[in-house]
């Protein structure tokens, strides 16, 4: 069975060069490298095409790169032009070009089509294929639904969206499979049974370093990482820190529109810290480490939270620490047997359920913690994820 990945993919310069110019990675870039990773450690015979869509918009040509993540993998990234609005017809006709001369070389095997995200210059690249070799099948793995992906848009990107909204559902059809974060996902885009199966995400447990004893200290540390964003439930958390004991500390990492109230909050507490970006993802598993119990405050009647799995939830659990979690939709309900649940984002559920953990003897906590980091390595990581994966593209 011959793979093709079309996704957000980077060589190792592409990838310095954002990194460089002062750029960030996208989230969609770790989960998806999860996976091409897990794949790579199988043994599975996969080639990449990829559009990595770049930051401003400012007219530059981005450059064709060819690469192999593998010494035998053919990567390819396809040039176009960055140009607001216009870049994603630019990478649309790329990709198609790109898939079907790809397809013409492996028109004797037996291929399967991995789509990274419900993106429209990625699923129509993979359809090109059909076109070449139409006994190939095309499976499009859906971390999030477009609809709630960026919450906070000009009407016209809103009216831009919805066009092409129109266009993903006329793909659909065509699309033989689908592998999605979310169970909920299958009812909204109309699946049937059998087409599609669950899998909200993976860990790669390689960039796990040794992490040694934590330093002992005489505060509790409660953590928040990601998006600090109102509609996230941060404005809750500050509140309930005026409910909690003065032990009790708040570390914030990440950015957000809730930012300045943040800093507004920490010069009138110095319990509250803000650390903004950490230079690296092992600076953040380190500081996630060094925490005491970490906290995901998303608000269970916000718009997207049944169609999506907080893919922090792995970073959070692997620490080692307790992890207090939100019910929502979208996290299946094993996890809760290694999660703390959070029924609301009241200040004063967050206080209160933030003092049970506070209370529990060390040994308790370690145990809790303990549970839910080899509840990852055992069912999450990103080899078992994509084993799974390829039992259902087979």
């Amino acid at each position: 069975m011959k793979l093709l990945w079309i996704g957000l993919g980077l060589s190792e310069e592409e990838k310095k060069a954002i990194l460089s110019s002062g750029g960030k990675l996208l989230s969609g870039y770790i989960s998806q490298t999860n996976l091409t990773d897990g794949f790579d450690v199988l043994g599975a015979d996969m080639d990449s095409i990829n559009s990595y869509q770049r930051d401003g918009g400012r007219g530059e040509a981005i450059p064709r790169a060819e690469w192999s993540r593998t010494g035998k993998s053919r990567d390819v990234t396809v040039s176009y032009r960055n140009i607001r609005y216009y870049s994603i017809l630019s990478r649309t006709c790329a990709l198609k070009k790109e898939a079907r001369a790809w397809a013409k070389a492996h028109r004797e095997e037996d291929v399967r089509v991995l789509v990274y995200s419900m993106h429209s210059p990625f699923m129509s690249a993979a359809l090109e294929v059909k076109k070449v070799i139409p006994q190939a099948k095309v499976y499009v793995i859906v971390p999030d639904l477009p609809q709630y992906m960026d919450m906070q848009m000009s009407k016209l990107k809103v009216f831009l969206k919805k066009i092409n909204w129109q266009q993903i559902k006329a793909l659909l059809p065509r699309i033989d499979g689908f592998i999605l974060y979310s169970r909920h996902m299958a009812d909204f885009l109309g699946l049937k049974a059998g087409d599609w199966m669950v899998m909200e995400g993976s860990f790669d447990p390689t960039v796990l370093t040794e992490q040694g004893e934590k330093a002992r200290k005489d505060t509790f540390a409660l953590m928040y990482s990601g998006a600090l964003e109102h509609r996230y439930g941060v404005g809750a958390l500050l509140e309930a820190m005026k409910l909690l004991p003065e032990n009790i500390e708040l570390w914030l990492t990440g950015g957000g529109n809730a930012v300045p109230d943040i800093e507004e909050a920490a010069r009138k507490d110095s319990r509250i810290k803000l650390y903004g970006f950490l230079p690296s993802r092992k600076d953040l598993l380190r500081k996630q480490f060094e925490a005491d119990c970490l906290i995901s405050t998303r608000s269970p009647q916000e718009a997207g939270s049944t169609y999506c799995f907080p893919s922090k939830l792995f970073e959070y659990m692997i620490s080692g620490n307790p992890v207090i979690s939100t019910v929502i939709p979208g996290i299946p309900e094993e996890y809760f047997r290694y999660l703390l649940p959070l029924e609301s984002i009241s200040p004063d559920q967050i206080a209160r359920r933030v003092l049970d953990v506070a209370r529990m003897e060390p040994s308790a906590r370690e145990a809790l913690g303990r549970e839910g980091r080899d509840f990852v390595l055992r069912e999450k990581s990103n080899t078992f994820q994509c084993a799974r994966i390829l039992d259902f593209i087979k």
